[in-house]
């Protein structure tokens, strides 16, 4: 129990180590490119070491499996060097035993990361276009989807357009029991209009069965202030991938909350590989950092004996990120739907765990 502890905790200062080295460094570089960003604008080291710090999340969010093989690493090649290893399998503790409590840390953070840190990081990215936006002054066509509807702001020649939807299909591309407001240069309302239906083609919504009411008339003559239509055209640049990203971003949810956004989405018509994929990924991500680890450490452990501290190093650091490359692949390719979700999502995780398994078993017989 006590080596446990004591194994569990040097681990623990390891990896606060590793997660500080490069939480500073992702924030250095990331400043700089801020820096040339904003230049010419209004308090740009302030400003660029902000978006820094919201961009390091997001970053050390990607690179967290990185981290903890990193971290699984430089612990055994610390007790490598330190003969506390080679100590405790003399004592009769084998090599998996050994770093049980290490895997438990692993997957202690691999739970935090997925309920806390992960979603957490991903809202790091709204803040991060948010404020760029704002110091540079640019505005973005803006969709928010809630339990009302949909709406999406557009600019027009003439002023801006607040359209409303109660429900949406066909993957975005029909709109329902639909509501337009169109507004002038000076925020006052023009007209506004309402159908049952609107689809959206190239460059335009064609709204069918409706009726439009200019305000500039419908205190001075109401007769003339509605107009019934069959088919109205509205130019628009929107396209269906656009309402989709009013949604919640995948990597901005919990576990708690992902399943009913699947089924938000499933309703609306839109296609929800990208959510299930990212459930399916926070599942599986407690097993990844365990694989990690015992990747940072299988190499290190045997071979420091034998004076090849150095190749086993670097054929840890290639594993890994050979690891961490092909789960990414193999992860877009089930976003894409090129092959099934369990498939991308567990096949690089077991085939590395058996194989690591297999060396350690191989190197605790040799």
């Amino acid at each position: 129990m006590t080596l446990a502890l004591y194994f569990s905790k040097r681990f623990m200062m390891n990896f606060a180590a590793v997660l500080l080295s490069i939480a500073l460094l992702i924030l250095l570089i990331d400043f700089l490119t801020n820096l040339s960003r904003l230049s010419g604008l209004e308090n740009p080291v302030k400003n660029a070491l902000i978006l820094g710090f919201y961009r390091t999340l997001t970053y050390l969010s990607l690179a967290m499996p990185l981290i903890v093989m990193l971290s699984g690493l430089s612990f055994s090649v610390g007790v490598a060097r330190s003969s506390e290893f080679v100590v405790s399998r003399a004592a009769g503790l084998s090599a998996l035993r050994g770093l049980f409590p290490v895997a438990t840390c692993t997957v202690v953070l691999g739970i935090i990361s997925v309920f806390f840190f992960d979603p957490m990081a991903g809202r790091m990215v709204n803040v991060y276009d948010a404020k760029l936006d704002q110091l540079r002054g640019t505005k973005h066509q803006a969709v928010s989807i809630n339990d009302s509807g949909y709406w999406l702001r557009q600019s027009t020649p003439t002023g801006h357009q607040i359209i409303k939807a109660n429900s949406a299909s066909d993957n975005g591309r029909v709109l329902r029991n639909i509501s337009v407001y169109s507004y002038n240069e000076t925020g006052a309302i023009v007209d506004r209009t309402f159908a049952q239906t609107a689809f959206l083609y190239s460059g335009e919504w064609v709204l069918t069965q409706g009726q439009t009411w200019l305000d500039a008339t419908v205190t001075t003559d109401p007769n003339r202030a509605v107009n019934q239509f069959k088919i109205k055209r509205i130019p628009t640049s929107v396209t269906p991938q656009q309402l989709l990203e009013g949604y919640p971003a995948p990597d901005t949810l919990s576990p708690f909350e992902i399943q009913n956004q699947i089924e938000r989405v499933q309703e609306s018509g839109f296609s929800t590989l990208k959510y299930r994929a990212q459930k399916m990924n926070q599942y599986a991500r407690p097993v990844l950092f365990v694989v990690m680890v015992l990747l940072g450490c299988v190499f290190t452990l045997q071979n420091a004996r034998m004076g090849n501290l150095g190749v086993s190093v670097v054929s840890s650091v290639i594993c890994g990120f050979g690891l961490h490359f092909l789960q990414n692949f193999a992860s877009t390719l089930g976003r894409s739907g090129e092959i099934p979700l369990s498939i991308a999502t567990w096949s690089p995780i077991l085939c590395a765990g058996f194989v690591v398994i297999a060396l350690f078993l191989h190197y605790e017989d040799g």
